[in-house]
């Protein structure tokens, strides 16, 4: 069995130690540099992944069995055109766009009857007020980027463009979306798709750090403590969105607003894949006791798997991430990392780049967070004591440029 990994980024490194464990033949494609999944691959094509034609040419001549990616919207339409060009298991690029791209997706929302926030497709940074149908404030958003990369909250007409000019400058497509401004508490909801049917896994809660106009989380949650029958309601809209594209197979990781007050619920956006910060490969098996990287690995291998049966044998219990960032300046001192590190409960400390003497900047997007901590409990109040706990044991000091002192930020 060849298998082809589209991307070697940390999120593909459950994928390919998962396949080399069952002695699969892998190789990965991406662009060159320190990627964590190209020393662990038994080939790398070094091939821009946009490049699609390219790598189905070389996948045909390789005699590739497979192809697979997670936890990156970016790979996902890549991973579908080559499995419908080569005849592999996979979704065709349709129904990958349906859910990936933004604008598509929104659109489909509103012929099935999904709520989803007021919005119009722009392809240029021209725009005002005037030629928008619903009031400020907006969100404005490349179509087709990830990690809040280009994300703005726009509240006046100066701020419009330059938040558009910021959108379309990430976007591979040259298009962005304004989306009318919903008032609500971010939920994130996960599931498995197996031939057009909705199965869910778990959904947990998402907090924000405290910036102006940029949308971060710091920490997420399972589960949610949302109440049922709001949860139902956003089940009921996984499953309508899933007969109508009807997807054969993968997990799907859909952001939703919650107005708790009112009732209701808005679409954020989905995507045909897992959630990043290994919420998939890590977080989903920790608080659901579901491996569902294994299940999305067997499914694009051929091997059977009885999808329901899985989903059914979930015994669930809490579990989530925590990031920070930190204080413009340099970092003096990182202090309590080998403690948290030893707690039963915390499962990993992931802190690339963060080291003494580093210079630190103003995190402006979800790449220039640092972390992720895994942490988990029996349940959420369990979960929150122990994050509280890591909050209090680790410590870094950062010194600015007026030789002032702070620490970390955590919210």
């Amino acid at each position: 069995m060849k298998l082809l990994v589209i991307g070697a980024g940390i999120g593909q490194i459950p994928l390919i130690e998962r396949a080399k464990a069952k002695g699969i033949h892998v190789t990965c494609v991406t662009v060159e540099g320190d990627y964590p999944g190209i020393p662990l691959a038994d080939d790398v094509w070094y091939v821009d992944i946009y490049d699609r034609d390219k790598i189905v040419s070389l996948a045909r001549e390789k005699g590739i069995d497979a192809v697979i990616s997670d936890q990156n919207d970016l790979m996902m339409p890549t991973v579908s055109y080559v499995a419908e060009k080569l005849s592999l298991p996979g979704n065709t690029f349709a129904a990958t766009q349906s859910y990936c791209n933004k604008n598509t997706y929104h659109d489909n929302c509103d012929k099935i009857g999904n709520p989803v926030p007021k919005h119009i497709a722009v392809k240029t940074a021209d725009i005002t007020t005037d030629d928008v149908p619903f009031p400020l404030p907006w969100v404005i958003k490349p179509s087709d980027s990830q990690s809040s990369i280009g994300v703005t909250k726009v509240s006046d007409e100066k701020s419009v463009k330059p938040a558009l000019e910021m959108a379309l400058g990430h976007s591979t497509e040259d298009a962005a979306i304004i989306e009318e401004f919903f008032v609500g508490h971010e939920i994130v909801c996960e599931g498995f798709i197996d031939d057009g049917k909705y199965y869910n896994l778990s959904f947990a809660d998402r907090k924000y750090f405290d910036l102006k106009n940029e949308f971060v989380p710091c920490q997420t949650l399972f589960p949610s403590k949302v109440d049922r029958k709001i949860l139902d309601k956003v089940i009921a809209c996984e499953e309508r969105m899933a007969a109508y594209v009807h997807p054969a197979f993968g997990i799907v990781h859909a952001e939703y607003l919650v107005n708790e007050q009112t009732g209701e619920i808005r679409v954020v956006e989905s995507a045909l894949r897992g959630g990043g910060v290994y919420i998939s490969s890590h977080l989903i098996p920790l608080s659901t006791g579901i491996d569902i990287n294994e299940v999305l690995l067997d499914k694009a291998t051929g091997v059977p798997v009885d999808t329901k049966a899985v989903i059914e044998s979930r015994n669930d219990k809490a579990a989530g991430y925590v990031c920070f960032h930190l204080p413009e300046g340099v970092i003096k001192g990182i202090y309590g990392l080998d403690e948290i590190k030893a707690l039963p409960f915390v499962k990993m400390v992931a802190l690339v780049g963060v080291e003494v003497g580093m210079k630190t900047e103003r995190m402006i997007n979800k790449k220039m967070r640092k972390g992720p901590i895994l942490v988990t409990g029996e349940n959420r109040e369990d979960l929150e004591k122990n994050i509280k706990t890591v909050q209090e044991i680790f410590r870094i000091d950062v010194e600015n440029d007026r030789g002032e002192i702070s620490g970390i930020i955590w919210k």
